[in-house]
């Protein structure tokens, strides 16, 4: 992941709407600007019941991060694990290794986690499970030449919707093989202390402003890219997120498990026209969806939608982080410059978590693991 490879983070913002006589840009909605940050928040749903929807699977082949889920020692592992992976990044980028070998290397492992989709939801081929090195990993032929086939079409073809797509596969892979490593104490803590960590990598350090740039050039599906214009193209043209020359602006993130996410300017823009495409880390998705994760699995509830295993508290939670997004769409909406996704979003993931929890007759002491 990009946290573990995951980055996760921040959000674009755009410049306030041209002039125009339409009523909606009149009322301060410009329906055409807001349409990718709409489109963000669809990725970012799909990306998480899809997770939902693979828990049973996964725990059934065993592939979690964390065998102990009651283990608060998790978070800084999986801190560690995230840290590590970024700044390994980061030197990669200071010192010239070869962008092309980062970049195969890159896509050969994501391409893998789309072949573990494919074995874990068609029962097709094995995926390594327990904790070694392989975890996640397909380990039978058919599964491995999907995710090979998968890494190819990425390396050759990196167009925007290919991308998300493979975005999407590779969330719903991370969600629940991280989410089901955190009962609710762990989970809870992780999501305080990250959203804290994002906000001070955006805000305060800027350090994943260099990271984003790095990024940018690998074309690989740290990101979700919406592009204002269905012309547009990243294989052809350097994919630049735009952040090389803001002072105010940084990127947050962490590598697979979780990315960077942020919405910036593209290669291109034209200053009274924005960015041209709207990003959000994958991290943005995966560290709120693994709290409904967790809900679903270790909060004692009846499911309410057995398909997605999910209860009253995962329902809340799924239903706060959309408000968070909307939280999130409008600032970056408004004000100009990248934003820490994640401190809008996991408040919104925890408080809807919460009012799940007290819905289903569940004390809050319990819901946060005390």
């Amino acid at each position: 992941m990009s946290e573990g490879a995951t980055a996760e983070g921040t959000v674009d913002g755009e410049s306030d709407p041209p002039p125009e006589t339409d009523d909606a840009v009149a009322d301060g909605i410009d329906p055409v600007a807001l349409a990718p940050q709409l489109a963000l928040v669809a990725l970012y749903l799909v990306t998480i019941l899809a997770g939902l929807a693979l828990v049973d699977e996964m725990l059934a082949n065993e592939i979690m991060l964390f065998q102990d889920e009651t283990d608060v020692g998790n978070v800084g592992v999986f801190a560690a694990i995230v840290l590590g992976f970024t700044a390994v990044l980061l030197l990669a980028f200071r010192y010239g290794v070869s962008m092309a070998l980062l970049r195969v290397g890159l896509t050969l492992y994501f391409g893998l986690l789309v072949g573990t989709v494919f074995g874990v939801a068609t029962g097709i081929g094995t995926v390594a499970g327990g904790s070694s090195l392989l975890a996640g990993l397909p380990t039978s032929p058919v599964p491995i030449a999907v995710g090979l086939l998968s890494g190819v079409v990425l390396l050759v073809y990196p167009e925007w919707y290919l991308i998300d797509l493979a975005a999407v596969v590779i969330g719903a892979a991370v969600i629940p093989m991280i989410g089901l490593g955190f009962g609710p104490l762990p989970i809870v803590v992780l999501l305080v202390v990250w959203a804290g960590y994002d906000a001070y990598s955006v805000y305060v350090s800027g350090h994943m402003q260099e990271l984003a740039s790095g990024l940018g050039e690998l074309k690989l599906p740290f990101v979700f890219v919406v592009p204002r214009s269905l012309s547009y193209s990243m294989v052809d043209d350097e994919f630049d997120l735009g952040l090389d020359d803001e002072d105010d602006a940084g990127d947050d993130g962490e590598a697979d498990d979780e990315v960077a996410s942020d919405a910036s300017a593209g290669p291109d823009e034209d200053a009274d026209d924005g960015p041209e495409v709207a990003l959000l880390g994958l991290g943005d998705a995966i560290i709120p969806g693994m709290l409904a994760v967790s809900a679903g699995q270790y909060l004692d509830a009846p499911l309410v939608v057995p398909a997605l295993n999910a209860n009253l508290p995962a329902v809340g939670a799924v239903a706060g982080g959309l408000v968070g997004m909307a939280a999130l769409t409008y600032l970056v909406h408004r004000v100009e410059g990248a934003h820490a996704g994640l401190p809008p979003l996991n408040a919104g993931v925890l408080a809807g978590y919460l009012v799940g929890a007290v819905a289903a007759g569940i004390p809050l002491t319990t819901a946060l693991g005390l």
